[in-house]
């Protein structure tokens, strides 16, 4: 049976790293599209990491402060 894992990030958190998640996807879809030169970095990796912001504030669950032991949501 899974273990329900509370959330450890806060709205204003949440509501930051969707907002960059989106900018990063955008950085990593311009890339791709050779509309903007990075000189470190790929579309694909920016694309993950995009992803990967917009799902931790989505879920408002991010492993790095779990492991960490960060807690940064307020009681509810």
């Amino acid at each position: 049976m899974r273990e329900y894992v509370n959330p450890n990030v806060g709205r204003v958190d949440a509501v930051v790293r969707v907002v960059s998640g989106l900018a990063v996807l955008a950085l990593a879809y311009y890339t791709a599209a050779g509309v903007v030169s990075v000189p470190v970095g790929s579309a694909v990796g920016f694309g993950i990491a995009g992803g990967v912001l917009i799902l931790e504030g989505v879920t408002r669950r991010c492993l790095l402060y779990r492991i960490l032991g960060i807690d940064r949501c307020p009681v509810e």
